[in-house]
């Protein structure tokens, strides 16, 4: 070998590199998210926290690591030219759809305030928007009430957060 075939080598080796880089890097992140997400999911069964926010958890984690990988990727192959329009196309696409799921969102956000402030429990009877009864459940976004005369009441989270419930007495513990 020559000393030009050398360096056609040694620059076709330089143009490859980041690309089998960005492949390990794929795979090891692959890896490493599944066992940090096994590792989350027995961490939080070991918690009080409801399913739901439990898998609400891990997937922010799952989705964080995989934006991380995503972003070394772009650095990595020199996309950031590309890459940076679309994210600002996506922030406003994601603006677009928060908007249009608001009720959802504001649900859901109650609902795991509700779960982690552990102030009413399932079996605890309450009173709240009108309603009154026992609680048999209690979702991310909905809460389930069973009145006295056996109707179930769903109700969404964001609403008995903001107009507020009345825990019977009977319920409270000392």
């Amino acid at each position: 070998m020559n000393v030009s075939e050398n360096m056609n080598f040694l620059n076709e080796y330089e143009e490859i590199l980041p690309y089998v880089k960005v492949i390990l890097v794929i795979i090891a992140a692959f890896f490493i998210i599944t066992l940090i997400s096994r590792f989350i999911k027995r961490l939080l069964n070991n918690t009080l926290l409801p399913i739901d926010v439990q898998f609400l958890l891990r997937r922010i984690v799952i989705y964080l690591l995989c934006f991380a990988v995503l972003m070394y990727t772009t650095i990595e192959l020199n996309l950031e030219e590309i890459f940076l329009p679309l994210m600002g196309a996506s922030v406003l696409v994601g603006a677009a759809i928060a908007l249009a799921v608001k009720d959802i969102l504001a649900d859901a956000v109650a609902g795991v305030f509700l779960l982690l402030d552990r102030h009413f429990n399932i079996g605890d009877s309450i009173k709240t928007m009108g309603h009154s009864g026992e609680i048999f459940d209690v979702t991310l976004r909905k809460t389930r009430i069973k009145t006295d005369d056996g109707t179930i009441v769903i109700l969404p989270n964001g609403k008995i957060d903001s107009s507020g419930w009345v825990l019977y007495e009977n319920n409270i513990e000392n």
